[in-house]
């Protein structure tokens, strides 16, 4: 849905957009808050296609915090220490599978693995990130699936704030090629870790599925509910939803101008929507952005910084470069323009993009076979122009 987010895209940070779940995980019980789902989804972002084992991973607490559209307080990390303590305590209820035939004749209930989900979790407060790796036992549940799985898109995931709508999320997503799925409401009750809670239905449809309801409208996956009575009682719900193809193309918008750029760099999608909203509430702005990618990557080239990526979400969320910034913009109104005045565009150096493309040849992440290509397609075709100003310095502009 992962956020000091990685250098050249390293094995432990979200490198996809798209994340997968084998589908008796799916339908386990358990029990995660709403900050320990966000660390769930950071750490599923995290897991490689190819991976056939689970290693530690490096979650910064920024990222958990930034999924919640608001910047780490002191409180949040005073509570981080509590968090690991629940985290290594969380255990998935997943149902072994069984023939019907073999439950009808012995007339006995499904048989439960009881499966810590967390190996272990550690704060490291000099690096204001957690430490954690997922227990083996998970690993058939997570790793290598080929069949009996369900993957969903992260930005829709990063849309979710309740985590029982995240998991009501998964639970119509492994249904989505039928467009409905029926449950129980004490099945959908269980599923969700809510056994002998919200007793008077009003109360749980109020709470719970117009809540997922409304949280899911954002997503990719709307749905309607119809209730299926017993006497007076709802006994089960019918979800209805339009079933729509998950397409990895579609995961994120298309990128133009700083958000190429800081994706070209390594950057998530939560990452990414976390500095647009700084945006558009008008803390940065887009000139600071391109102007700490630019800073930061001299810092790394010099071995000054080790994350690059990480380097530069905490320096444009944090304005640690505001001041050279605004040093920089005196310095640039002295030069002669190379856009009208009063015009906003979109501007960048030529040179300074011929490193973007070579960092994304080194990670195979482009078809262009060369750099004159790969202008043309991302940037030329888009609308932007080549300009030259008076000192002879070309820009890559775009009104």
């Amino acid at each position: 849905m992962q956020t000091v987010l990685f250098d050249a895209i390293p094995p432990e940070e979200p490198n996809g957009k798209i994340v997968v779940q084998h589908n008796a995980l799916v339908n386990a019980r358990f029990d995660l808050s709403t900050v320990e789902m966000r660390l769930f989804m950071a750490m599923l972002s995290r897991i490689g296609r190819d991976d056939n084992e689970f290693r530690e991973m490096r979650i910064p607490l920024t990222e958990i915090v930034a999924l919640s559209g608001r910047r780490p307080s002191s409180k949040d990390y005073q509570q981080v220490a509590g968090m690991c303590d629940q985290l290594v305590s969380r255990i998935l209820h997943i149902e072994r599978p069984t023939l019907s035939q073999r439950k009808e004749r012995r007339n006995v209930a499904p048989d439960f693995d009881k499966i810590p989900l967390m190996a272990y979790a550690k704060y490291r407060g000099e690096e204001g990130a957690l430490r954690v790796r997922f227990n083996d036992e998970v690993m058939p549940y997570l790793l290598q699936l080929h069949r009996n799985f369900t993957k969903a898109q992260v930005v829709q995931l990063l849309k979710l704030k309740s985590p029982h709508s995240y998991r009501i999320y998964w639970l119509l997503k492994e249904y989505s090629t039928f467009g409905n799925r029926v449950m129980g409401v004490e099945e959908l009750k269980g599923l969700l870790n809510l056994d002998g809670q919200y007793k008077q239905f009003p109360l749980f449809r109020l709470r719970v599925l117009d809540r997922a309801q409304e949280e899911l409208s954002r997503t990719d996956l709307p749905f309607e509910y119809e209730l299926i009575r017993q006497g007076k009682s709802v006994a089960q719900i019918r979800f209805l939803f339009k079933q729509i193809p998950l397409s990895i193309e579609a995961a994120m918008p298309p990128l133009s101008g700083w958000q190429e750029v800081l994706y070209q760099v390594g950057l998530a999608p939560s990452s990414l929507a976390t500095i647009l909203e700084l945006l558009e509430e008008g803390k940065v702005d887009s000139d600071y952005v391109l102007f700490v990618v630019k800073v930061q990557r001299e810092k790394h080239r010099l071995g000054k910084v080790k994350s690059l990526a990480g380097s530069i979400f905490t320096a444009i969320t944090k304005r640690h470069l505001v001041t050279e910034y605004q040093q920089a913009q005196e310095r640039r109104q002295q030069r002669p323009a190379i856009i009208e005045s009063g015009k906003e565009a979109v501007r960048f150096r030529l040179e300074d993009l011929q490193p973007v493309y070579q960092t994304l040849v080194e990670k195979k992440k482009t078809a262009d076979a060369t750099f004159e290509e790969h202008l043309q397609r991302v940037y030329l075709d888009q609308g932007f122009k080549l300009i030259k100003d008076s000192q002879s310095q070309q820009w890559v502009v775009k009104q």
